[in-house]
């Protein structure tokens, strides 16, 4: 199984049932297939050959999925680029992959910079705009098979958002990205009875290795929203029924703070999962509160895919990020590069056969983060004696004041058990005399007055050491996201450090 024949198979088992909602309209798996094909087919007859770039700047929706699954049918690399990218997010990506060719609407086009855009040999737009061709055009010809010219091809060239560095193009092949989706069904126990509703762009790796691909594999049902909006998800979710979600934190929050949350029928649904970044304990019992369901967060990286999850069917251990996924070995190692013992905090490692090939055109980047087939993730953790794991931060997120180290998760939990706060996000920011010092941006339960800075700091110096308290305190109403939905803590960094925010 690989992934251009995912769709294949299950066209044939399921036939006329429905695989895609979006825009009111419905798609079934033979009709996807069909469009599939032929999508294939039109992208080789415009010249794009096995190995070429094609990128997508598309909205969720029939056109990126049918886009996606074509340029693996035709073993093109798919560069899927968020809506939300920035002009020079797109054009570095653009140039940074050599992309041949770009699918995209006429709205989105104009966030194109002109230079990348001359460096492309096509541009294929999913309605009228000069100097395009059409998408609709290509899926006039005939149905193309699959191309069988590598083993195991590169198919997808994923772009971090880029928010502390340049972006960085992780690289994946095709069964790689099966096998993840074999395993994500195999561990939540996903049948052709199951329906799910992406909030978020079916290009990222969570929503297409965690959502589209997963439903196609066992012919249940993907319902794609456009955008994350909450009153537009819930207007959704009671025709869509979905017995699971996956979103991150920060877009649970906002879902489960809307008004029609509550009068939701839950029924149907049986697991919300989230990951990408911390869930606060506020969420885990609002979740509790408004679902009926306890939140399972799980943990992966755009490198690796998922690797550890609260088993769906317990034990959960909220806080946790759960226990490492069957098939991936995940390690906590000190930096001498032995495991730590259980209860200490060390460098999470991972190793899977389903990790990145490695970062496009970047050796010495991909030599850094993956030895000996273990993956260093950026991230610390600490295990309990039943081998759940504990995110404590990434170790570039650590703050070291004055020599004194503090980690952001442990101030977090502190401050999310006021009981006026309903979220909060802690980060380090440049001091002159301590060097780096914490700093909290704090989100009010609907119910309850700002407990403003002074009680807040006074509650954390009851509860942790000196320099865990933090040296400053802000109040927002919405947090900064990057474009996969996380927390941009680097946002928050450069908010506290410009000024207008108490230190």
């Amino acid at each position: 199984m690989d992934f251009s024949t995912i769709l294949d198979e299950s066209a044939r088992k399921f036939g006329d049932r429905v695989a895609l909602t979006a825009a009111g309209e419905s798609l079934a798996f033979a009709d996807l297939a069909d469009r599939v094909a032929r999508l294939a087919g039109g992208l080789a007859a415009l010249g794009l050959s096995p190995g070429d770039r094609l990128a997508t700047l598309v909205p969720n929706g029939f056109d990126l999925v049918a886009t996606l699954l074509a340029a693996a049918r035709a073993e093109l690399i798919s560069v899927p680029l968020p809506p939300r990218f920035a002009p020079p997010q797109i054009g570095y990506a653009l140039r940074h992959s050599a992309a041949r060719a770009l699918v995209t609407t006429p709205a989105l086009l104009a966030n194109v910079p002109a230079d990348a855009r001359a460096s492309l040999d096509v541009t294929v737009a999913t309605g009228d705009a000069p100097d395009t061709t059409l998408l609709a055009d290509l899926l006039k010809g005939p149905p193309a098979p699959p191309v069988r010219s590598a083993a195991d091809p590169i198919g997808l060239l994923m772009y971090t958002s880029g928010t502390t560095s340049r972006p960085k193009g992780v690289a994946h092949s095709q069964r790689r990205m099966a096998r993840r989706v074999d395993l994500f069904v195999g561990e939540m126990g996903l049948t052709a009875a199951e329906a799910t509703l992406a909030v978020a762009d079916a290009g990222r790796p969570a929503v297409l290795l965690g959502q589209v691909l997963p439903m196609l594999r066992v012919g249940g049902r993907t319902h794609l929203l456009p955008r994350p909006d909450p009153a537009l998800f819930w207007a959704q979710y009671a025709a869509a029924r979905p017995t699971y979600l996956f979103t991150p934190p920060g877009v649970a929050f906002d879902l489960l703070d809307h008004a029609a949350a509550r009068g939701a029928d839950h029924a149907a649904l049986r697991a919300w999962v989230t990951g990408g970044d911390k869930a606060p304990p506020a969420l885990h019992r609002r979740m509790a509160e408004v679902v009926g369901r306890p939140l399972l967060e799980m943990c992966g990286m755009t490198e690796t895919g998922f690797y550890a999850i609260n088993p769906p069917g317990g034990p959960i251990k909220v806080g946790s990020i759960g226990l490492a996924m069957r098939g991936v070995a995940v390690r906590l190692v000190a930096p001498d590069g032995n495991d730590v013992p259980p209860g200490e905090i060390g460098h999470i490692v991972v190793r899977t056969p389903d990790t990145m090939v490695g970062y496009w055109n970047d050796t010495l980047q991909t030599h850094r983060v993956l030895r000996d087939g273990w993956l260093d993730t950026g991230d610390l953790a600490r295990a309990d004696d039943d081998g759940y794991l504990w995110f404590v931060c990434r170790d570039k997120d650590m703050i070291c004041r004055g020599g004194s180290k503090v980690a952001p998760a442990m101030v977090e939990e502190v401050l999310a058990a006021h009981p006026a706060v309903a979220a909060v996000a802690v980060v380090g920011v440049s001091d002159p005399r301590y060097g780096q010092v914490p700093f909290a941006f704090y989100r009010t339960r609907h119910d309850a007055p700002d407990p403003e800075s002074d009680a807040l700091r006074a509650w954390v110096a009851a509860r942790l050491d000196a320099p865990s308290v933090p040296a400053g305190f802000a109040k927002l109403d919405h947090w900064p996201v990057t474009d996969q939905g996380k927390l941009d803590r680097s946002r928050l960094v450069w908010m506290a450090e410009a000024g207008g925010c108490e230190i």
